[in-house]
C-alpha cells in the first residue's frame, strides 16, 4: 500500500513536471512590430514593442530585419536593446522615407555577435513572422500602391500609383482645407469657388456634380472612390486570409471607417452644392461651415458616444483611422520560430532549456512510474 501511494505521488509529480515547464516554454516573447509613419505619407516607420524577451550576454545582441518576399534582400531596423524587465521598445524610420509595405513581407530577429564586423545578418534566427500571403497584395494596395490610382507627385515613390488609404486621407484633408477657406471667405464668389473645389475633390473628375469651370485642386480620383476602394480591398484581404487573427481584427477598422468617410464626405458635398446655389453670402458661409465640420469628421473621426476616445467603429472612425487600420493589418507578431528556436546564450540555464529538461524528466518518471504501478498491481492481484 505504501508503495502504491509512493507511485501515485511520483505520477502526480511527473504530471506537474510536464505541465509547468510546458507553460514556461510557451511564456516566450510577446508583442509586435507594426508599420507606421514618421509623418503623413508613406508608411516608412516600424515600431517594435516586445515583452518577455530573454536577455543575452554581453557578447551577443538581437537585431531586427525586414526581408523581401523572395528573401533576396533585407534591411536592418537596428539593434533591439532589451531592458532589465525583458522589454524591447524600438522605432526604426527609413532614412529615405520609403514605404516599408512596398517590398517586405517578413520580420526576423537574429542573434548577432558583439562587436559585429559584418553588416549581414547571422544565421541565428531567433524569432520570425511573415504577413499572410493571401492578404499581402491587398494590404499593399491599401498602404502603398494600386494601379489605376493617381501617382505620387513627390518623394521616393514619385510616379508610382498611390496607395488607397494614402489617397483617402490626403484628399479628405484637401477637401477639408477648401471647406475651411470657403467658410472664412468674405465674398460670395470666393465662397462658391472653394465650395466647387470641395465638390470636385470629394467626387473626383468623373463625379456627377463636377464643376468643370472651377478646375480641380484634387488628384481626380475623389474621396468617395478612395473610400469605396478601401472597404473593398480590406474585405478582399479578409477573404484571402480567412481565419488570420490580425486581419480579422483590423479589417472592420478599415471598412467601417471608410463607410463613415463616404457618408460624411457625401453630406459635405451636398452642403457645398447647396451653398453654391444661394445668392446670400451669409447662407453660403453657413453651408460652408457645415461642410467643414463634416469633412473634419471625415478626416479625423468623431467621438459619437462622447467617451473621450475616437474608435474604429461605425459612426466614429475617419480617414485617419482607416489608414491606421490598414497599417495594423501589416502587423508582425515575432513569436514563430524557424526552423526551431535558437536559445539565447545567457550563461545561465534559460526557461526554455529548463522546460525541455523538465519535460524529459517528467516523461521518464511518468513512464517508469506507470510501469512499476502496473507491475505492483500484478503482484498483488
Amino acid at each position: 500500500m505504501y508503495f502504491f501511494r509512493l507511485i501515485s505521488v511520483s505520477l502526480l509529480a511527473a504530471l506537474l513536471a510536464i505541465l509547468i515547464p510546458a507553460s514556461l516554454a510557451q511564456a516566450n516573447i510577446q508583442g509586435d512590430a507594426v508599420i507606421k509613419e514618421s509623418a503623413p505619407g508613406p508608411s516608412d516607420k516600424l515600431v517594435v514593442n516586445l515583452t518577455n524577451v530573454t536577455k543575452l550576454n554581453a557578447n551577443e545582441a538581437y537585431e531586427g530585419w525586414l526581408v523581401t518576399d523572395n528573401g533576396s534582400a533585407r534591411i536592418s531596423v537596428g539593434i533591439l536593446a532589451v531592458n532589465a524587465s525583458g522589454v524591447v521598445a524600438h522605432t526604426y524610420s527609413n532614412p529615405e522615407k520609403r514605404n516599408l509595405a512596398s517590398i517586405y513581407d517578413k520580420f526576423e530577429i537574429t542573434i548577432e555577435p558583439v562587436p559585429d564586423s559584418s553588416a549581414n545578418a547571422s544565421t541565428k534566427v531567433a524569432y520570425r513572422d511573415q504577413l499572410p500571403s493571401g492578404a499581402l497584395p491587398h494590404i499593399r494596395h491599401l498602404l502603398y500602391s494600386l494601379n489605376g490610382n493617381p501617382n505620387y507627385t513627390s518623394g521616393p515613390h514619385n510616379g508610382v500609383p498611390k496607395g488607397i488609404t494614402v489617397g483617402l486621407r490626403e484628399q479628405t484633408d484637401l477637401a477639408h482645407y477648401h471647406a475651411g477657406v470657403a467658410a472664412a471667405s468674405t465674398t460670395l464668389s470666393d465662397v462658391k469657388l472653394h465650395l466647387a473645389n470641395v465638390i470636385n475633390i470629394v467626387e473626383g473628375s468623373a463625379g456627377a456634380n463636377f464643376v468643370a469651370s472651377s478646375g480641380n485642386p484634387g488628384d481626380g480620383a475623389g474621396v468617395l472612390k478612395y473610400a469605396g476602394l478601401a472597404k473593398t480591398h480590406a474585405q478582399l484581404a479578409l477573404t484571402a486570409s480567412s481565419g488570420d487573427v490580425v486581419i480579422t481584427r483590423f479589417e472592420p477598422n478599415v471598412s467601417q471607417s471608410s463607410d463613415n468617410v463616404a457618408s460624411w464626405a457625401g453630406q459635405a458635398r451636398d452642403a457645398a452644392i447647396q451653398g453654391r446655389a444661394t445668392d446670400s453670402l451669409t447662407v453660403a458661409k453657413a453651408y460652408a461651415s457645415n461642410a467643414e465640420l463634416l469633412l473634419n469628421r471625415s478626416l479625423h473621426g468623431f467621438d459619437a458616444n462622447r467617451d473621450g476616445t475616437i474608435t474604429w467603429g461605425t459612426g466614429e472612425g475617419g480617414a485617419a483611422q482607416a489608414h491606421l487600420g490598414a497599417q495594423n493589418m501589416a502587423t508582425y507578431n515575432p513569436i514563430v520560430f524557424v526552423p526551431a528556436p535558437v536559445p539565447p546564450s545567457t550563461g545561465d540555464v534559460s526557461y526554455t532549456v529548463f522546460a525541455v529538461i523538465a519535460l524529459a524528466a517528467g516523461a521518464f518518471i511518468l513512464v517508469s512510474g506507470g510501469y512499476f504501478l502496473r507491475r505492483n498491481r500484478r503482484v498483488h492481484a
